[in-house]
């Protein structure tokens, strides 16, 4: 069987049976038992016509049409918005509300780009034709191109090229009960050194901007009654620092913890665990190697070679460098800097996962921060400050990874044992097809570090939820409640989100609101705690009945993952999500699923009915 990436998550459909959202307007949740067949048929090589650039102009020229500032024909949807929108008093947003609040115009440039991303051939190599038309020698095509692009890809997937322009949405996004985790997601090619560094520190800068705008936005929230801690940046860590030293300091990592077994309380090997499969589980040794004390030069370091079994490395693979420490230890003075100031403005702070790589040095990374921002402060004559909002990093856990079991309960004991409170963001994962690829051409022993079929990677995600909803109710019960980990559950699959709040209902941290059924409230100790994301410009069905599930108390259950940045340097990022896109198309409820909900919206506004 074969994965089907769509970016942060895996489609799944193992679950069967009626759907905890299936109670909800307009829902056409169904399980069906994976099929292999398109998938198969998408992987398989394709010759594209050279007449496919015209082609695809020509598509994106009309979408351009249709769009707000040129289509006089679509007409003034204002009124009808005002009618067809929920009132704000309601205790719960509409399910479609963010459909039926759509400028028509809006509804048929989705339905162009949902119909684009179900024509394999186009978006398979749409990056490299991206690449073409905006790099052409052709006078004016690459002026033609980001115009259409601008109007088309980046409106529906990018709602702005700084933060000040993704406010308006995410105000939005907070009255229809759903809040919102940034993303910027420039990217750029550099020829030298010096540029690089450039770079590194511009996006640095970046960061600090996002975070001040996000929290003054969680300062606007708090001002009209709403609650604080719904709003997050993702954080790529390999934009900060050259992803090889990222490379070479995680293969040194894989080499030193099989010579460092701490019995210490703290350690994930103080009680015996089932061994973690590669890239392994973070250990507090791995802080010789990313955060480097200054006045020792490492050179046992430096000097670590070999294979390690069942890590899949090689003799060859190369370990740090001269001058790599420095580069991890200003590395991690930034991270430090970024989580401080992430705290003082009350914005969380999710370290993305990458490519299994650079994961054990991410993952280094990322225990330090929790461990240095996740424990609550104290007050003065003892207990926990009133201002505690639960952790402030949250750590990616990819469910497509085979260590994903082990891995988890491993970050969850540390926790436990060392004093501070998890944070948990469950994926399903985006990389499969290059780990796959590069294990092996690279000849790697033992078998790849992703599940063998899709199943297993469903298994392992549902699993994971309900470890995790299960941990904390007992964490909640325990005599250190403020302990109790936090979660973002990133998934597109209706299945999944109907699992979570069927076991918060489950375990007691959440029940139906008396009098309204489908209707979930939250313990008040739960609020804040639990948050389900979905991509921007995606299943925005999905993230409006999840929003319309829990009950708006002012801290919304549902997210969206928002990426922005400038068009030029997004282009490579709407290449790929228009790739992503196209796996969500092919599964049940995708494609044809989308476009007729999108159809009948557009046929009840132009003919009275649905």
């Amino acid at each position: 069987m074969t994965l089907r990436r769509t970016g942060a998550v895996f489609l799944t459909t193992a679950r069967s049976g009626p759907s905890r959202l299936s109670h909800l307007p307009g829902s056409t949740f169904r399980s069906k038992p994976y099929s292999t067949s398109s998938a198969t048929s998408s992987s398989k090589r394709r010759r594209v016509s050279p007449l496919l650039p015209v082609a695809i102009l020509s598509g994106l020229a009309t979408a351009y049409l249709l769009s707000p500032s040129v289509s006089a024909s679509v007409g003034n949807d204002n009124d009808e918005i005002t009618a067809l929108t929920t009132s704000s008093s309601s205790p719960s947003p509409s399910p479609l509300n963010s459909l039926t609040s759509a400028p028509t115009s809006h509804i048929l440039r989705s339905y162009l780009v949902y119909s684009a991303c179900s024509i394999p051939p186009l978006i398979d190599n749409a990056p490299g034709l991206l690449h073409f038309f905006t790099h052409s020698p052709i006078p004016g095509l690459k002026g033609i191109t980001e115009a259409i692009v601008r109007r088309t890809f980046f409106a529906q997937f990018v709602p702005g090229e700084n933060v000040g322009e993704c406010t308006p949405k995410m105000e939005e996004l907070r009255e229809r009960n759903i809040g919102a985790v940034l993303n910027y997601s420039a990217e750029a090619e550099c020829e030298t050194k010096d540029d690089a560094r450039r770079l590194q520190q511009a996006r640095l800068k970046e960061v600090y901007r996002a975070l001040e705008g996000a929290g003054e936005f969680e300062d606007r929230v708090a001002a009209k009654g709403g609650l604080r801690g719904s709003t997050a940046f993702a954080l790529k860590v390999t934009g900060l620092i050259d992803p090889d030293i990222l490379a070479r300091a995680s293969t040194t990592i894989l080499r030193l913890r099989p010579l460092t077994h701490s019995n210490a309380p703290s350690s994930p090997f103080s009680a015996p665990l089932p061994p973690v499969p590669y890239p392994g589980t973070p250990s507090d040794v791995d802080s010789r190697v990313v955060a480097h004390p200054k006045g020792d030069d490492g050179r046992v370091l430096l000097a670590l070679k070999g294979t390690v079994e069942g890590m899949g490395l090689l003799e060859g693979d190369e370990g740090l460098r001269e001058g790599d420490m420095e580069e991890l230890r200003r590395l991690w003075g930034d991270l430090r800097d970024l989580g401080s100031f992430a705290k003082r403005k009350g914005v969380k702070l999710m370290i993305d996962a990458e490519h299994t790589w650079y994961q054990p040095a991410l993952d280094a990374y990322t225990l330090l921060l929790s461990q240095e921002f996740n424990r609550p402060p104290r007050k003065s004559l003892g207990g926990v400050s009133s201002e505690w909002n639960g952790p402030l990093i949250f750590g990616t856990y990819q469910s497509y990874l085979t260590r994903q079991p082990q891995h988890l309960l491993a970050a969850i004991r540390h926790a436990e044992s060392d004093g501070y409170a998890l944070g948990v963001k469950l994926v399903r994962g985006a990389y499969f097809v290059q780990e796959r690829k590069r294990w092996k051409d690279d000849g790697r022993p033992g078998p790849d570090p992703i599940w063998p079929d899709k199943p297993s990677t469903d298994k392992c995600y549902d699993t994971a939820v309900t470890t995790l909803i299960t941990t904390m109710a007992s964490q909640l019960a325990s005599s250190k409640p403020h302990m109790a980990l936090s979660v973002v559950f990133g998934t597109h699959n209706p299945d999944s989100c109907s699992l979570i709040a069927e076991s918060l209902e489950k375990q007691g941290l959440a029940s139906e609101v008396e009098g309204k059924k489908g209707l979930l409230r939250l313990r008040d100790d739960v609020r804040g705690k639990v948050f389900v994301a979905q991509l921007y410009g995606m299943k925005d069905d999905l993230t409006d009945r999840m929003a319309a599930t829990f009950e708006a108390n002012g801290m919304p259950v549902a997210l969206k993952y928002i990426a922005y940045g400038s068009l030029s340097e997004v282009m490579p990022f709407l290449g790929r999500r228009a790739i992503e896109n196209k796996s969500v198309m092919s599964g049940e409820g995708g494609a044809a699923a989308e476009r007729q909900r999108l159809a009948s919206e557009l046929w009840r506004r132009w003919f009275g009915r649905a």
